[in-house]
């Protein structure tokens, strides 16, 4: 495809932002975004990494709100249950691509999606496994597991969604 082809060209987000493209910026040999208005004639950036699909209009996912709201996760900082009692500094993350898996407080780690970050790090309560979830003599969920809508969800594909919550009791 050629560059003079985006020239103009509609964009619209996934969030329903709209405009046309009025430049496409590059660097190192590749396009890194472009820049784009909207009706008001107010400048915007879309990221190429963000471009979903080029036709006669361009479909991107709008990250801005996203990054927006996003709040800077500091290692270091003091963590507390959802009680107010002291758990341990945030140690580390775990992640694959931009996806946090779970985060290391003291030494016990919890699933990403059970914090809420500020100036201080707040584990909502996450109930675990007591023991062994186990299907015909296998282990199919560990003892220590966290109870997360991906284990619920998994249990009940086996079809050992009671036996897994009655084991977080």
């Amino acid at each position: 495809m050629n560059v003079s082809l985006l020239y103009g060209k509609k964009v619209l987000s996934t969030e329903g932002r709209k405009g046309y493209v009025i430049s496409v910026n590059a660097a190192a040999g590749r396009i890194e975004c472009l820049t784009c208005a909207d009706e008001n004639e107010n400048e915007f950036w879309v990221d190429m990494k963000n471009v979903l699909k080029v036709g006669d209009t361009i479909l991107f996912e709008d990250r801005e709100k996203a990054i927006k709201t996003a709040k800077p996760v500091r290692l270091g900082r003091a963590s507390y249950d959802d009680k107010g009692m002291y758990l341990g500094n945030l140690e580390d993350m775990t992640y694959t691509g931009s996806r946090i898996l779970k985060v290391k407080i003291g030494k016990k780690n919890y699933p990403a999606g059970e914090l809420i970050y500020g100036d201080v790090v707040i584990a909502k309560k996450v109930a675990r496994l007591k023991s062994d979830v186990i299907k015909d003599g296998k282990i199919i969920i560990k003892k220590g597991t966290p109870l997360s809508e991906g284990v619920l969800s998994a249990a009940e594909k086996e079809g050992e969604y009671i036996q897994t919550n009655l084991k977080s009791l």
